[in-house]
């Protein structure tokens, strides 16, 4: 142990030095070059915004892991030579994996790099893990899995490699601000190898913190370093490292430490890998490009939920020591894998619930104004969600209010029946109860499927633009019931109950009088475009026409449509205009008065109906 403290102090000291030297000049360097965004030209010296802060990472990480393995040799100190004789072949994974990804970095900083050549480089680097030997090859008795083979263990390695890789890349924002936090974890890392005694990784995460530091330091004290980037040739350099730790002490948990201890590894890097699915997710639904920066990180969710900014970085650092020191304190405690693992879900969830809240009170305290302005004391104490409207009002213009409505008429409002934590809760039980539906119903998804595809050989799914949660449009999902052609000649709605409707298919019209073309919409819940219950979503065609007539439409738009609802027990499929703006009298009843017993009774209802025949 003493031996290792001991060289740990060469890597840290000679890449802090190096980048101690090098990382300021960066920014003449870039000045110089002309190397820096776009939006910081004529800002001066002194304020321009770089983005390739990170370029000197691998250099000086390989000039300190190099002068590292060689010091003890040239100096025949054989206690320390013994702690630093890794394999040759992890020292050259680490080495062509990095330089890989380096070259790749540096090229999308300069240029710009086409995704699938991003994909092929980190599928490679990646299958460098299994290639050499250190692939995830036990799951230590979570879920009550042990011995992995290879032909399962060599994938799941190859995935989890290629993700953690890009994460430093997704989960950094447009101010670089994660920098800080992956110099953090490497220190975790860093600790726990120590204590397994893993020598090469202890290195390898002292030579990154001794580069990332001063970069750390630069960001958190000078004002002028406030935006700039540690770019993709330093944050694909980072995710080889955290990807190589957390692979690295899997395998060796089981050998010097119990298989629990894995947990640990779980517990450092679960923040950071659920933020990433989480931005991943969002960016997917909303049709944004998966590796282009936004603010939708849990550095901006920790700025929204009202934490300063000086203080985001420290935040985000203990939530994940919180994290950490609850897994290693059950594995002290002697508590199984797989409880260990329920008990980070559920602590995950409660933090994600915890945040939502507090950025809803946040944002809510700092919009009083504004919605007191457009709605009026009345609507703002009935305790209505700030972002129903106004948000739309701001972003989606033309689904928003009407301007009589706006201007007098605000005495009309209606709002959610529901308190912020049921709402949560909705959701919460809306996306559980849709992963078991999903899965108990695959067979009738691929039945379904088979009997459309033989009908006529069209597309299975049918996919429709709707307007949804703020009036944000979304494609809602169904298996296609009716001809290809069906909309011809424009927008057009079902016949009553699908009765009679020449567009309909035979397999189709079978779907459609047993509801089962609406079970690709257990995918919109899933995603949260959707709920069980709510309003049917209409299309902006149809939505304009209602509006027309009924302008308080537009307050369904504080909560998500749904796969069932009140007014569609009553009215069923509407064909008519008048018939929708009966129905929507009822979803607007359903809006005020909702609740957790109002949402059992209409899934009550509608699975009885179902059951028993009837057409609705």
């Amino acid at each position: 142990m003493n031996e290792i403290l001991v060289v740990l102090t060469i890597p840290f000291a000679v890449s802090f030095l190096l980048s101690l030297y090098v990382t300021p000049r960066m920014r003449l360097i870039s000045y110089n070059g002309n190397l820096f965004f776009p939006s910081s030209k004529g800002m001066g010296k002194e304020h321009f915004e770089m983005e390739i802060g990170g370029m000197p990472l691998f250099p000086i990480m390989l000039i300190s892991m190099c002068f590292t393995f060689t010091f003890p040799h040239v100096f025949q100190l054989e206690a320390i030579q013994q702690q630093v004789e890794p394999t040759i072949l992890r020292i050259m994974q680490i080495i062509v994996g990095c330089a890989f990804l380096y070259i790749m970095g540096v090229k999308d900083d300069f240029n710009g790099t086409d995704t699938k050549y991003k994909f092929l480089v980190l599928i490679l680097t990646a299958a460098m893990f299994p290639a050499t030997g250190l692939w995830i090859n036990d799951l230590h008795g979570l879920f009550g899995i042990h011995a992995i083979p290879q032909w399962a263990g060599m994938p799941l390695t190859l995935l989890l490699a290629a993700f953690l890789t890009q994460l430093p890349s997704i989960t950094d924002s447009p101010d670089g601000r994660f920098i800080g936090i992956c110099t953090m974890l490497v220190m975790l890392f860093m600790t726990l190898s120590i204590y397994c005694n893993h020598a090469m990784s202890a290195i390898i995460a002292s030579a990154t913190i001794g580069a990332t530091l001063p970069f750390s330091l630069c960001k958190k004290f000078s004002k002028k370093w406030g935006k700039t980037l540690i770019g993709s040739s330093g944050n694909y350099i980072l995710g080889y490292i955290l990807s190589y730790m957390t692979i690295g002490l899997t395998r060796q948990c089981g050998d010097r430490l119990p298989g629990e201890a894995v947990m640990v590894c779980f517990g450092i890097i679960i923040l950071p890998l659920m933020d990433a699915l989480r931005v991943l997710k969002d960016r997917v639904a909303e049709n944004r490009d998966i590796l282009k920066p936004d603010k939708n990180q849990m550095q901006h969710l920790l700025i929204r939920a009202g934490v300063p900014k000086r203080l985001v970085s420290l935040t985000h650092i203990l939530v994940i020591l919180v994290f950490t020191a609850l897994n290693l304190l059950c594995v002290c405690l002697g508590t199984k894998i797989t409880i260990i693992f329920f008990i980070d879900i559920i602590a995950l969830i409660i933090f994600s619930f915890t945040i939502n809240h507090l950025i809803s009170h946040y944002e809510s305290l700092h919009a009083y104004n504004n919605w007191n302005k457009v709605y009026g004391r009345d609507a703002w104490e009935s305790n209505v969600p700030r972002e129903t409207l106004d948000r739309k009002i701001r972003n989606f213009g033309t689904m928003g209010l009407p301007p009589d409505m706006v201007s007098s008429n605000t005495g009309e409002f209606i709002p959610d029946g529901m308190s912020g934590i049921e709402r949560g809760a909705k959701r919460l039980a809306d996306l559980l109860a849709s992963i078991v539906c999903i899965l108990i119903f695959s067979p009738l998804f691929l039945i379904c499927s088979i009997m459309i595809k033989l009908n006529d050989g069209g597309p299975v799914i049918y996919r429709q633009e709707r307007i949804g949660r703020f009036g944000r449009p979304f494609y809602v999902y169904k298996f296609r019931s009716m001809r290809t052609d069906a909309e011809k000649d424009g927008p057009e709605l079902s016949h009553a109950e699908g009765k009679d409707d020449p567009r309909l298919t035979k397999v189709g019209k079978f779907l459609r009088a047993h509801h089962l073309d609406e079970l690709p919409q257990l995918w919109n819940v899933f995603k949260g475009d959707m709920a069980f219950v709510g309003y049917r979503p209409e299309r902006k065609y149809f939505i304009d026409k209602i509006m027309e007539h009924d302008p308080r439409y537009s307050f369904l738009y504080q909560i998500r449509p749904g796969v069932t609802s009140y007014a569609t027990l009553h009215y069923g499929y509407a064909d008519t205009v008048e018939k929708m703006l009966r129905r929507t009298e009822l979803d607007l009843h359903y809006l005020k008065n909702r609740s957790w017993w109002f949402d059992f009774k209409v899934l009550f209802l509608t699975f009885a109906k179902i059951a028993s025949g009837k057409k609705f």
